[in-house]
């Protein structure tokens, strides 16, 4: 059998088996999460954020969505990354200098933790913060191309879908999410399929299924699954998600947050959001430790006292 063979059958096997993506509460157990994640993909987290802290966070950000241009229309972005990026849909980084709730509650979750560890952690050797971006999509905002999120590491692509799960996104509502407004779509059970750099194999869009949110769930996805946002039809409705990107610390963070971040800023922090940030050396699986000075850990060097608590 040819790769392409392996590949199409590969889909077809796995479309005759999409089911629904679960939706369990905050309160479901770090394990079952988990088990749900591994068999489908993706799995939907209700009440991740409280009303109270949605309202802070929207609040907080209101200003500096405002000021800013569709990603998609963005002097210099290439012609092919428009649609991807949306010529409706603000893209907004800096969270943890913008926002007060973001950095002093959901990027320190306790739940957030729990799940790297579990799905990292325990099989890569840890976890870091990648990229953290807020997504509103605006009216007529057409849908993103289907993709995997993985692919800003290339050997992601050699790593078949038996290996480690090696990103976390999760992509929390501050809006509704509907079908008419943009909620993100995805094939549940396609990280399960085969793929290549030469063929992603992101099956067909009659496949997908939309993961309508209330504001405060989190959809939980992974690198491998095939997922993207919705089309917003609507006439004045702006769709908000937060992404948070985690993945293996043996892979370079897409923001440069230890260049960027205000290190007084970073002082005030526990030490698990510092080490989240890229302020504190990293043991990725097998690793004596990386990003350090003098094979010690690099928040001391840069001031920041000791790496164990």
């Amino acid at each position: 059998m040819t790769e392409t063979e392996t590949v199409s059958t590969a889909t077809s096997m796995a479309t005759t088996l999409i089911a629904p993506i679960h939706c369990v509460s905050r309160t479901t157990s770090t394990s079952s999460i988990a088990e749900i994640f591994a068999q489908d993909g993706a799995v939907i987290i209700e009440g991740f954020l409280t009303a109270h802290q949605v309202q802070r966070f929207n609040a907080e950000l209101d200003e500096p969505l405002g000021n800013l241009t569709p990603a998609g229309l963005l002097e210099g972005v290439p012609s092919e990354a428009r649609e991807f990026l949306g010529i409706a849909t603000r893209r907004l980084t800096n969270l943890i200098t913008l926002s007060q709730t973001w950095r002093e509650e959901i990027v320190n979750d306790d739940l957030l933790h729990a799940i790297c560890e579990e799905i990292l952690t325990k099989n890569t050797g840890g976890y870091w913060l990648s990229a953290a971006q807020m997504m509103e999509i605006g009216p007529s905002n057409p849908k993103q191309p289907l993709h995997r999120d993985f692919g800003n590491w290339w050997p992601n692509y050699d790593m078949p879908p038996s290996c480690p799960e090696t990103m976390l996104n999760f992509l929390i509502a501050t809006t509704d999410t509907t079908e008419e407004n943009g909620a993100t779509r995805a094939i549940p059970g396609s990280h399960k399929w085969c793929y290549s750099a030469k063929d992603h194999n992101l099956g067909k869009e009659e496949d997908t299924q939309v993961c309508p949110l209330k504001a405060g769930d989190l959809l939980l996805i992974g690198g491998r699954i095939v997922h993207g946002g919705g089309r917003n039809s609507t006439k004045d409705f702006y769709r908000r998600v937060v992404s948070l990107v985690a993945v293996a610390n043996c892979f370079t963070q897409e923001e440069a947050f230890a260049l960027t971040v205000d290190l007084e800023m970073v002082k005030k922090m526990p030490l698990r959001v510092q080490r989240f940030l890229g302020f504190r050396s990293q043991y990725p699986k097998g690793s004596p430790g990386i990003w350090t000075r003098d094979t010690k850990d690099i928040g001391e060097f840069i001031g920041l006292g000791p790496s164990k608590e």
